[in-house]
């Protein structure tokens, strides 16, 4: 047998069990701002290529009831220089102005090329 301080300890190995770390706390909600401004972003960049974006303009549209409208400044690459296909070291962008719409479910309902001059 084994003595009493031994027997204790060996108790104590079975007792105390490794128990894995609480999950992390959810994310914060994502306001309905944020959401419709990641909404266009990530339209801008999947659909028109936009290597990087900019919103300049959001608002509901009467006061979230039927959606967003947004205004973006995007960079894209230079259709005339990609068609031309001269060996490049780098990319060479353009900027462009577009107006976007979505619907309250925060999908595109419209979206429209605006011209330089009207920024």
């Amino acid at each position: 047998m084994l003595p009493k301080n031994q027997r204790a300890g060996h108790e104590d190995d079975q007792k105390s069990k490794v128990t894995a770390p609480p999950p992390p706390p959810p994310p914060p909600p994502v306001g309905k701002v944020s959401a419709a401004r990641a909404a266009v972003k990530q339209f801008l960049e999947s659909e028109l290529g936009a290597r990087e974006t900019r919103i300049t303009k959001i608002a509901p549209v009467e006061h979230g009831a039927l959606g967003w409208s947004a205004e973006a400044e995007i960079l894209v690459p230079n259709l005339e220089i990609k068609t031309l296909g001269l060996p490049l070291t780098q990319e060479i962008l353009e900027q462009e102005y577009y107006l976007v719409e979505l619907d309250i479910d925060l999908i595109v309902r419209s979206y429209e090329y605006l011209s330089p001059s009207s920024h």
